[in-house]
C-alpha cells in the first residue's frame, strides 16, 4: 500500500512518463504520442518515409513550443540493437537539432549528424510541426531503418523529454514497434529503515524492469528538490550495479569483506544548486578485463545521447536506464545505493547505504538481500611468526596469517600483516599452483598494492597455454590489518584443488626503505649490505627481487572446494 502511495505521487506529476506503460498505436510508416505526457515540447506523433538514400521524420507536437527547444532522432540503420554511434542505443545516426528562440527576430536553428554539423535545410519547423531530412546515402539496407524520437525544453543536453515511440522503436518503413529486451519483467521494493542516517537518509528503492528499461525510484525521508532545502545542503549518490550478478566482471565492489559483488556500472548522481541536478553512468572502459590496464569509461546520460532519464520532484528521485546501456541483460542486478548530503562528505557517519554496510546487495527482482560470500567449509588456516619478515616489520610486508577456502565456487584468501597503512606502498603476491603436478610452479597469480591509498590488483594466469593479465581491483577489499581476496574459479585452471602461498614486497633490491636504528643493527649482523643514507640493499635473490616475507614459509596451502 505505501508503494502505491509513492507511485501515485509521482504518477501526479508527470503521470505518463515514469510508470505509465503506453501501448503505441501504429499506423502506415507513423505512430501516435500520448497527448499530455510531457509539458513542452509534447510530441504527439512521428511518421517517417525513406526515398533515395534519405530518411524523412516528421515529429507533431501538441503545439508549438514556448521559448527555445530541442530534440534528437536517433536511427538504427542496421537494425542491430548492439551496434550504432551511440551506445546504448543501437543508432547508427543521431540527428540533433536546436531551435533557439530570440525576441523580436526568427528563432536560430541548428543540426548535427553524428555530432558533424549540417545544413539547416535539414530542418523545418513550422508551429506544431517538425521537418527532418536526414542522409543516409547507402548505408541502409534491405530491410527499412528502426527510429525512435525525443523531444526537450532548452537547447542543452536534457534529462527529462518526451519520446516517441514511449518504448522501443519504429520502423521506418511499416509504423510497427518493436521493443528490443522488452521481454524482461521484474518489480520489487526495498524499505531502508528511516533515521538510520543524519543527511541523505533514504526509506524506500523501488526497482522496475519493463519495456527494455530500469526503472529506479529513490525516496527520501525529506523533500530534495527544493533547491538548498535538504538537511545537509545539496545530495550526492551513488547506485552500484551488478549487472549480471556475477563477481568475475566489473571494476569495482561494494567494500564488502570478502568481496562479493562485482560492480558492472555506477550510476552517479548530484542534487541541488551549488552540484547542478544531474546524472552519469560510470563502467569499465575497453580492454579493462582483457588487457588489465584499461581505465572506466563515463557514459553522459540524457538526450542527445541517449534516452536515459533523471527526474526529482518532492522527496523522490526518479531514473529510468535503457537495458541497451547495461549490455540488454534480462534487467535482474544486485544493487547497492550511497546517498550523503555536501555538509557531511567528511564524515562517515552521514552516509546511508541501502543495504546496510556489509549486509550484502538488493537484488532488483525479489527485493530481497544477498548476502555476502561466506565460507561453505571449514577454512584452513596458516600462521606465520610476527616480525619474521627481512623489511623489519615495516608496513604491508610482514605477514601474521593467511586463511583461505571456499565460498561455491570462488576462493577465498584472507592475508593479515602486523600492520597496514593507506600509502605504504607494499606489494603483495598470492601464487596458485593450480595442475598440483611435481614441478611445484605457480600457472596464476594475485598481485595487489597500495599506494596512497589507492589499491590496485592484478590476476595474471596461464590460460589454454597463453599467459595473460587483467584488471582485478574488484576482487580486493582492505578492512583494519587485513586484505580480503575473492577469485572465481572460473578464472583458474584446474578442477579446484589448489597449493597457494603468499610473498610480500617483491620489489627490485635497488628499492629505498626507511631505516631504523633496528634495522640498521639486524641488516649489519645478518646480511652483506651496502647502507646508505635512507636505504638499504638486502642481496636479491636469482630473479632479482628483494624478498621480505612468505607464508608459509616454505611448500604450499592446500585447499580444496
Amino acid at each position: 500500500m505505501q508503494a502505491n502511495q509513492r507511485r501515485r505521487y509521482v504518477l501526479f506529476l508527470l503521470p505518463m512518463l515514469l510508470f505509465a506503460h503506453v501501448a503505441a498505436s501504429a499506423s502506415a510508416a507513423g505512430v501516435a504520442d500520448p497527448v499530455g505526457d510531457f509539458p513542452d515540447p509534447d510530441i504527439t506523433g512521428i511518421s517517417s518515409d525513406l526515398r533515395e538514400g534519405i530518411l524523412y521524420v516528421r515529429i507533431d507536437l501538441a503545439r508549438e513550443p514556448v521559448g527555445s527547444y530541442g530534440g534528437a532522432v536517433f536511427v538504427d540503420a542496421d537494425r542491430n540493437p548492439s551496434t550504432g554511434y551511440r551506445e546504448g542505443t543501437g543508432a547508427d545516426y543521431v540527428y540533433a537539432f536546436s531551435v533557439m528562440s530570440i525576441v523580436y527576430a526568427e528563432p536560430i536553428v541548428s543540426a548535427t549528424l553524428n555530432d558533424e554539423p549540417v545544413s539547416e535545410d535539414t530542418l523545418f519547423c513550422n508551429g506544431s510541426r517538425v521537418e527532418i531530412a536526414i542522409p543516409l546515402g547507402n548505408s541502409v539496407g534491405e530491410a527499412d531503418p528502426d527510429l525512435f524520437a525525443v523531444a526537450y525544453t532548452g537547447t542543452a543536453a536534457a534529462l527529462t523529454f518526451d519520446r516517441a515511440p514511449d518504448y522501443g522503436v519504429m520502423n521506418a518503413g511499416s509504423g510497427e514497434v518493436q521493443v528490443p529486451g522488452g521481454g524482461a519483467r521484474t518489480s520489487s521494493t526495498f524499505e531502508d529503515r528511516a533515521g538510520d542516517a543524519p543527511s541523505g537518509d533514504v526509506t524506500d528503492l523501488d526497482m522496475d524492469v519493463h519495456d527494455g528499461v530500469l526503472d529506479l525510484l529513490v525516496t527520501y525521508a525529506a523533500p530534495v528538490e527544493s533547491s538548498g532545502s535538504y538537511p545537509g545542503g545539496d545530495l550526492k549518490g551513488w547506485i552500484l550495479l551488478d549487472a549480471d550478478q556475477s563477481l568475475a566482471t566489473g571494476f569495482m565492489n561494494t567494500e564488502e569483506a570478502p568481496p562479493s559483488f562485482g560492480i558492472d556500472y555506477r550510476l552517479d548522481y548530484t542534487i541541488g544548486p551549488l552540484l547542478g541536478t544531474g546524472a552519469s553512468l560510470e563502467k569499465a572502459g575497453p580492454g579493462l578485463e582483457e588487457g588489465g590496464y584499461g581505465e572506466t569509461a563515463g557514459v553522459p546520460l540524457g538526450a542527445p545521447y541517449n534516452d536515459a532519464v533523471f527526474l526529482v520532484a518532492g522527496n523522490q528521485a526518479f531514473f529510468r536506464i535503457p537495458l541497451s546501456l547495461l549490455g540488454y541483460d534480462d534487467g535482474r542486478a544486485s544493487i547497492v545505493l550511497d546517498s550523503f548530503s555536501l555538509d557531511e562528505l567528511a564524515s562517515l557517519g552521514g552516509l546511508d547505504q541501502v543495504p546496510d554496510a556489509g549486509a550484502g546487495a538488493i537484488d532488483s527482482a525479489t527485493g530481497g538481500v544477498l548476502p555476502p560470500l561466506a565460507y561453505t567449509g571449514r577454512p584452513v588456516l596458516s600462521s606465520d611468526p610476527a616480525g619474521d619478515s627481512a623489511g623489519f616489520g615495516y608496513d604491508g610486508d610482514d605477514i601474521v596469517s593467511v586463511e583461505t577456502g571456499y565460498a561455491g565456487e570462488t576462493l577465498l584468501v584472507k592475508v593479515t600483516y602486523t600492520s597496514r597503512e593507506p600509502d605504504d606502498g607494499a606489494v603483495t603476491t598470492v601464487f596458485f599452483d593450480t595442475d598440483q603436478a611435481a614441478d611445484g610452479l605457480f600457472e596464476s597469480a594475485f598481485v595487489y598494492s597500495l599506494y596512497n591509498g589507492r589499491l590496485d590488483a592484478m590476476l595474471l594466469g596461464d590460460t589454454d597455454g597463453v599467459f595473460g593479465a587483467r584488471s582485478a581491483r574488484h576482487f580486493l577489499t582492505m578492512q583494519g590489518e587485513s586484505m580480503y581476496v575473492s577469485v572465481p574459479r572460473e578464472l583458474l585452471n584446474g578442477d579446484g584443488e589448489i597449493g597457494l602461498y603468499v610473498e610480500t614486497a617483491l620489489v627490485p633490491s635497488s628499492a629505498n626503505i626507511p631505516l631504523t636504528d633496528q634495522m640498521r643493527e639486524w641488516v649489519s649482523s645478518e646480511f652483506e649490505t651496502r647502507i646508505g643514507t635512507g636505504q638499504v640493499h638486502i642481496n636479491p635473490d636469482k630473479f632479482n627481487r628483494t624478498l621480505y616475507d612468505r607464508a608459509p614459509e616454505t611448500g604450499f596451502i592446500s585447499v580444496a572446494p
